[in-house]
């Protein structure tokens, strides 16, 4: 006996989305991107902020390196008229080729002890300690702060 394959037909239209649902998902995705987006906002400022301090302890732990190793002094001298960091060979002048630049929104201050300091530098002896009392580099974005320190006697670096 044999039987005829079974057969299925379509009969339906296929279902399409509406104006109304489109308009829908659309304004949820709206509602969604504006309340994320002052939260991405902050998280990018922070980020920024980390960056650059984490990069400000690297150039002061070159410009200590090399005083140490070319046994001449180094400083590294904050720009805020440039928006930049660099370290500079205090016998010849000379820049070194390594640069911070300072984003947009992030501010660099220099104190010794509460004060601000006279010039915003720090200067690396070629024993590794630094010339003067302890400079802090106070960095701040967006209400947030972070702070490097510059011991005076022995030139340790440290990030609170």
């Amino acid at each position: 006996m044999m039987t005829e394959p079974a057969t299925i037909s379509i009969t339906g239209r296929a279902r399409a989305v509406t104006l109304t649902e489109l308009l829908v998902v659309l304004a949820i995705m709206g509602i969604l991107i504006g309340v994320g987006a002052p939260a991405l906002r902050g998280y990018a400022a922070s980020w920024r902020l980390k960056a650059t301090t984490r990069e400000l302890v690297g150039l002061l732990s070159l410009a200590r390196s090399s005083a140490i190793s070319a046994q001449e002094a180094h400083a590294v001298e904050v720009d805020p008229a440039g928006a930049q960091v660099r370290i500079v060979n205090v016998a010849s002048g000379d820049a070194l080729d390594q640069r911070l630049r300072i984003p947009a929104g992030v501010t660099i201050e220099a104190r010794i002890g509460q004060e601000p300091a006279p010039e915003p530098k720090v200067v690396f002896r070629p024993s590794g300690g630094v010339d003067g009392r302890t400079t802090a580099f106070i960095l701040s974005s967006r209400g947030r702060e972070q702070t490097v320190t510059v011991m005076g006697t022995t030139g340790a670096i440290s990030l609170e």
